[in-house]
């Protein structure tokens, strides 16, 4: 039985972006087993609100993270957090076994906020915590879920393809800023996304991946979405990188094809 969290909200220092939007505040969370999760809220007064959950190695001070979160500004209130082991959350990530707890930390304090519609932006391993954590429960209205892998075994991580060059370069060129991890032993035990998305119980799914990935094949999305017993759709982007480097690469198309899912399934659901 899921534990709700006792919600303890703390002033962090906010970040130059976070500053020059008067609507952000910040604040932590604990988890149902004791992490301190670190998130910022943009409140515009919206009743819908959009989870956004980064990736692996990356928190959200990430440049393509930030911009995820203006892409949706217009249109919804938005929470971005720092998945354990990333940024100012504690604890060490445990490579999907745990951070289900993280994104329902997050969630639960959405739902103590009143908002009537709940969405998750997630990317890449925290796609993939989503979909863990989501077939738990039936109170989120919609999901996002960008270069999702199928199963962590499953992950390719072609690092001779020339993807890994432009990600290394994207790394440098921002001076590593909102990347790195504080990692648990790999092997911990996880649930597979293939074999939880079965059990989601009403959330509509939009899967998004980029053909050009070279960490996790755009099959992993095609599969998932095969899987997915609610409404549901797919998107495979044409020299489409992994993950936060669609947004980057593609952000008008990234801003139409997410608001436009989201108007569509936060209305009917």
């Amino acid at each position: 039985m899921r534990i709700i969290i006792i919600l303890a909200i703390v002033t962090l220092s906010l970040s130059a972006y976070a500053e020059s939007n008067p609507n952000c505040t910040s604040g932590t969370l604990y988890t149902e087993d004791n992490i301190t999760i670190a998130y910022e809220q943009y409140k515009n007064e919206f009743d819908s609100v959009i989870v956004v959950c980064p990736g692996f190695y990356n928190s959200m001070e990430n440049r393509w993270m930030r911009k995820t979160v203006d892409l949706l500004l217009s249109e919804h209130d938005v929470i971005i957090f720092d998945l354990r082991g990333h940024g100012k959350s504690t604890g060490k990530y445990s490579w999907g076994a745990r951070e289900h707890l993280d994104i329902n930390a997050i969630l639960d304090y959405a739902k103590l906020e009143g908002y009537k519609k709940i969405g998750i932006l997630a990317f890449s391993l925290g796609a993939a915590s989503s979909i863990n954590a989501v077939s738990e429960r039936d109170d989120v209205d919609s999901m996002i879920l960008i270069s999702c892998p199928s199963s962590f075994k499953g992950v390719n991580f072609h690092f001779w393809e020339p993807g890994m060059l432009s990600d290394l370069k994207d790394n440098i060129d921002c001076k590593w800023e909102g990347k790195g991890a504080r990692v648990d032993h790999i092997f911990l035990p996880k649930k597979k996304p293939i074999d939880t998305i079965t059990l989601v119980k009403r959330t509509p799914m939009f899967f998004i991946h980029g053909d050009k990935d070279w960490i996790i094949k755009d099959y992993h999305s095609e599969t998932l979405y095969n899987a997915a017993p609610t409404y549901k759709k797919i998107e495979i982007i044409e020299n489409g990188l992994h993950a936060e480097r669609l947004v980057q690469f593609y952000p008008d198309k990234l801003r139409k094809l997410i608001l436009d899912w989201f108007d569509e399934t936060l209305d009917k659901s």
